[in-house]
């Protein structure tokens, strides 16, 4: 026995009444037409933005700047090469270091070929310039070293203090 007049069930279950069709056809249409609206706002999607690039770039430039420093500087003068290569060695180890913890990935070509030490075969000049070179990296990487994540500052501090020592090892 039923006493509720808006119950419009039977014995054979459910029916709906024509409020419910009505409503329920309101809200399809809503849907319907909101749909491609919000999808025409990026809402829902697009191409993203490509990320910032990562904050040791310029670190980067300046290692791959000091081992072009370094290439000129034993193209320049080849009595040089027992003192250079290990230093030249020991910042593509850096450059690698670092590609390997940066993210995105720089690619090769962002980066352009420095001006490179004299190549007149002076090794007083070459040495100089070389040693400027480093000192000027060695401060560069200590400011990236204290602006730098914990995780990330370990590999900086070590690039920094390595630089630091080809000073010393220049003078």
């Amino acid at each position: 026995m039923r006493t509720r007049a808006n119950d419009h069930s039977g014995p054979g279950g459910f029916r709906p009444n024509r409020r419910g069709l009505l409503r329920a056809g309101a809200a399809a249409a809503v849907a319907g037409v909101a749909a491609p609206a919000l999808a025409g706002c990026d809402l829902f999607g697009g191409p993203d933005a490509p990320p910032p690039p990562d904050a040791l770039t310029g670190l980067l430039a300046g290692t791959h700047a000091l081992v072009a420093s370094y290439d000129a500087a034993l193209a320049a003068d080849t009595t040089l090469t027992a003192l250079l290569t290990p230093l030249r060695d020991t910042h593509k180890a850096h450059a690698a270091a670092l590609e390997a913890i940066m993210s995105p990935k720089p690619s090769p070509s962002s980066f352009s070929l420095p001006s490179a030490a004299p190549v007149d075969g002076d090794r007083k000049k070459i040495l100089a310039t070389l040693r400027t070179a480093e000192a000027s990296a060695a401060k560069q990487a200590a400011e990236a070293c204290v602006s730098t994540t914990t995780v990330r500052a370990v590999l900086v501090g070590e690039i920094a203090a390595a630089r630091a020592t080809h000073v010393e090892v220049l003078a």
